[in-house]
């Protein structure tokens, strides 16, 4: 039996090894977000300031510092590429999904259902995917889990007070990394869980004697950093507090990235993804089991009060969501071990098998017809058909493993097929990456390789908003300059020592190609090519042009003049 634990547990390294670790750095790098999350930490690394995040060498106050050191470490280790690059975000999921696992060893016996609940968060398609890309969201995911489940296991009337003391101070802990990995959603998403599960689950007195030990620990944690900060760049906390927060959850129409209310409905569905079709089952589940189970009730607070929050902000984007699938995997997991495998009932569980069984082939009709015909618009091309063949091989493994599950005896077995089922395509989507989607969200590659030829000495850079980020990471640099708009870093432009960085119209740059004419200089211009023709008509022909990819209108170009 022992041995047998080994080798279940050496297969279990080797498949997260497999699919979660190694293929991460399979996909170009992707514009705006990764080549921001990666340039900040170059810079940081170049400079030696670990205190002050700096894009394009200007101030940059959006986020707090931790993800640019995880990033920067990882760097440090393993070089700057994009495996460094997202190595500390999967880590992070990874580290979450373990949190799952504890969390449910603590009321459930069998490890099989506190497996399932790891391997139902961790191959959420959403999950999956957002923990390969290089973005902030996945490290607040992991810090919020991890403090609202240590505060939670302390709440409980059985926690021993030395045991509930080494929690409390977890919590605070883990809030403060959250802080310094978002910012102040580190207490809104913890205190929103665990105030009304307190209430709920009549443990109201507790509010008054559990927050101090984690405020402590938590403001222990921010203390260093924050008084940096504050020392180094007093208007930090005036634009963080005020801009990045009260603007983003207040400021409705002129919020960033401002949406409606429903706007996450749709993204929520996506996240739970396969077991969509078998939310009424697992309904009738939790509503026998939640009013017994704390578990329970503190998932559901997990679940729907940190959804309601983010669906009030006026600023939305999809990642938010994150921090609440930790515990709609819990949900789900005990919802599918009471229904399917106490009360045996497979209608809903094979009816999703059928349909992801008719899903996968039409995704390869679909990429086939894609490719040939570029009916309805041009995704995939000729050059494609690597992706083509691997996604053919994709779909004749996952309809192999479903098609075991629906013939396994065993409860579990069926689940867990399932699971596994999912393993080859989120494998292969590190590889599946249209030509057509990399001349325009991954533009680092031809610029890297203009970068090579581009004349080295008294070159300027000059750039529209897309794609400054990855002009700095292929070039190297932290003095691109800005041409018409100033979007994300126009804060940090306001300063008046960065003022020579703005380039307002095609006077001024005719004027710096003049300049720079003089002293036998260069000015390299990167711009879209929809945007080529106005550049035709307002500045003089270039000394040479490179196009990413001729023909299209959706890359870029670099103009040398």
């Amino acid at each position: 039996m022992k041995m047998n634990k080994i080798w279940l547990c050496f297969l279990f390294v080797l498949i997260v090894l497999a699919v979660c670790i190694l293929p991460i750095g399979g996909r170009p790098m992707l514009t705006p977000d990764e080549t921001r999350y990666a340039e900040i930490p170059r810079e940081m690394l170049l400079s030696g300031n670990y205190i002050s995040p700096r894009l394009n060498g200007v101030r940059y106050f959006e986020k707090p510092a931790f993800s640019y050191w995880a990033f920067a470490i990882s760097f440090k280790i393993f070089g700057m590429n994009r495996f460094a690059l997202r190595l500390p975000c999967m880590t992070a999921m990874l580290a979450t999904a373990w949190i799952v696992y504890l969390l449910m060893g603590r009321f459930y016996r069998d490890p099989r259902i506190r497996l399932l609940g790891a391997m139902v968060f961790a191959t959420m398609p959403f999950v999956y995917a957002l923990s390969t890309i290089a973005i902030t969201d996945m490290f607040l995911t992991l810090f919020v889990t991890g403090a609202s489940a240590a505060c939670f296991l302390a709440a409980q009337d059985d926690t021993g007070r030395g045991r509930r003391v080494l929690l409390l101070l977890l919590c605070g802990v883990c809030c403060g990394f959250a802080f310094l990995s978002k910012g102040f959603l580190a207490i809104a998403v913890p205190a929103v869980t665990l105030l009304p599960y307190l209430i709920w689950d009549r443990k109201w007195k507790k509010i008054f004697t559990l927050p101090w030990i984690p405020l402590a620990a938590m403001l222990l944690t921010v203390a260093p950093w924050c008084f940096a900060i504050h020392r180094q760049e007093p208007d930090f906390w005036h634009y963080f507090f005020f801009e990045e927060h009260i603007n983003r959850f207040f400021g409705q129409e002129k919020a960033q990235h401002a949406r409606s209310f429903f706007y996450f409905f749709p993204f929520l569905a996506a996240a739970l993804a396969i077991w969509l079709l078998m939310i009424p089952n697992l309904w009738r589940a939790w509503r026998d089991q939640v009013k017994s189970s704390p578990l329970l009730k503190f998932c559901v607070c997990g679940v729907v009060l940190p959804f309601l929050l983010f669906s009030c902000s006026s600023g939305k984007l999809p990642t938010y969501i994150l921090p609440c699938l930790p515990p709609a995997a819990i949900l789900i997991a005990a919802g599918a071990e009471k229904f399917f495998v106490e009360e045996r009932r497979d209608r809903a569980f094979h009816l999703t098998l059928l349909v992801l069984a008719v899903l996968l082939p039409l995704t390869l009709l679909f990429v086939t017809i894609n490719l040939l015909t570029g009916f309805p618009a041009v995704l995939f091309m000729k050059e494609d058909w690597p992706q083509l063949l691997l996604i053919a091989a994709v779909s004749a493994m996952c309809m192999t493993v479903l098609f075991l599950s629906w013939k396994a005896a065993d409860r579990y077995a069926k689940l867990f097929l399932l699971l596994i089922a999912l393993l080859p395509p989120l494998f292969a989507s590190n590889f599946v990456f249209p030509v057509r989607m990399k001349e325009w969200q991954a533009p680092n590659l031809f610029l890297a390789e203009v970068a090579l030829e581009l004349p080295k000495e008294n070159t300027v850079l000059v750039t529209h908003r897309r794609p400054f980020q990855d002009v700095c990471w292929a070039f190297q640099t932290t003095d691109v300059r800005m041409f018409i708009k100033q979007n994300e870093i126009s804060y940090g432009m306001s300063y008046p020592e960065e003022q020579y960085r703005f380039i307002p119209d095609f006077p001024a740059l005719q004027e710096l190609c003049r300049r720079q004419k003089a002293i036998n200089g260069h000015v390299a211009v990167i711009t879209p090519l929809s945007r080529l023709d106005d550049f035709e008509d307002a500045m003089p022909e270039p000394e040479r042009i490179w196009k990413s990819y001729p023909g299209m209108r959706t890359g870029y170009a670099v103009l040398l003049y």
